[in-house]
């Protein structure tokens, strides 16, 4: 099971069964009318997309990226008070700020495949290996663009998986999907075991699929190129800072000898020598 929450609901209580389950579902995170913006903005993207996607997707996936290019409307959500209230609770404890992990359209197509279960920290494996109880290098979250049943293949969610060796396999009976209603968000732990199901159904499922990373992490998906500059300059302060035009405090990141964010909003720079006494220096 999955517990439920409203987004005006507590966030220790969310952060509470969060930790727990390692998975948390947030309803009414987004607004009806949002989703029907950001859905109008990218109505020529989706339909020149290919309905694909390998082993991995599914076979039966549609995706577009780089949706903060495409849509403004998308910074609304990717600053969402809950979703950057629950990100500041489980990752500040190992960054100074945190940035967007991935951040797509994802439909799903009647017609395809499991996606094999899998942990979005694996993209990291071998090189950052987190151990059950260690500190969290991500936050994932999906937001249900249509309703997700089980019916059009909600996504699949193994809770307390976050707890388990990695080499531990998931039993079918512990393994539980993400219904939820448009405007929804599941969120979870990057240690979370985790797959699309098969879409039934003659209409697609269609979700954002994104996450906060730790500041120093290199991204999973480029949001420096799929946002360029003069596309980035468009969105409000908050979310060009969360797709990366931010120095991980205070100087990791620079460009020019200026926190990136200073380039688009035209401020004098910000970065200088003295950041570079926060690391451990010796005399010579």
């Amino acid at each position: 099971m999955i517990r439920h929450f409203q987004a005006s609901e507590s966030l220790d209580a969310m952060m509470a069964a969060l930790q727990a389950d390692g998975v948390i579902i947030v309803e009414n995170v987004v607004s009806q009318a949002g989703l029907d913006a950001m859905m109008d903005d990218l109505k020529e993207d989706i339909a020149e997309a290919p309905v694909g996607g390998g082993e991995f997707f599914g076979g039966a996936m549609r995706r577009i990226h780089g949706l903060a290019r495409r849509t403004t409307t998308v910074a609304d959500i990717i600053t969402a008070p809950v979703l950057t209230g629950l990100g500041d609770r489980v990752l500040l404890d190992n960054c100074r700020n945190y940035r967007i992990q991935v951040l797509g359209l994802f439909q799903v197509w009647q017609g395809g495949r499991l996606q094999p279960l899998h942990r979005d920290i694996g993209v990291y494996e071998p090189y950052v290996l987190r151990e059950p109880g260690g500190k969290e290098i991500l936050l994932s979250w999906i937001v249900a663009v249509s309703d997700f049943t089980a019916a059009n293949g909600a996504t699949r969610i193994v809770p307390g998986s976050h707890t388990w060796p990695r080499e531990r396999i998931a039993r079918e009976e512990e393994i539980v999907q993400a219904e939820m209603p448009r405007g929804s968000a599941v969120v979870y732990l990057g240690s979370v075991l985790h797959g699309a199901a098969i879409n039934t159904t003659d209409e697609p499922r269609s979700a954002i699929v994104s996450g906060y990373a730790v500041g120093w992490l290199r991204q999973e998906e480029s949001q420096l190129l799929d946002c360029p500059p003069e596309a980035a300059a468009r969105l409000p302060l908050a979310a060009r800072q969360l797709l990366g035009y931010r120095a991980h405090a205070p100087i990791l990141g620079w460009a020019e000898n200026r926190d990136p964010d200073d380039l688009l909003a035209e401020r004098e720079p910000d970065v200088e020598a003295e950041g570079y006494k926060v690391q451990s220096l010796q005399n010579v």
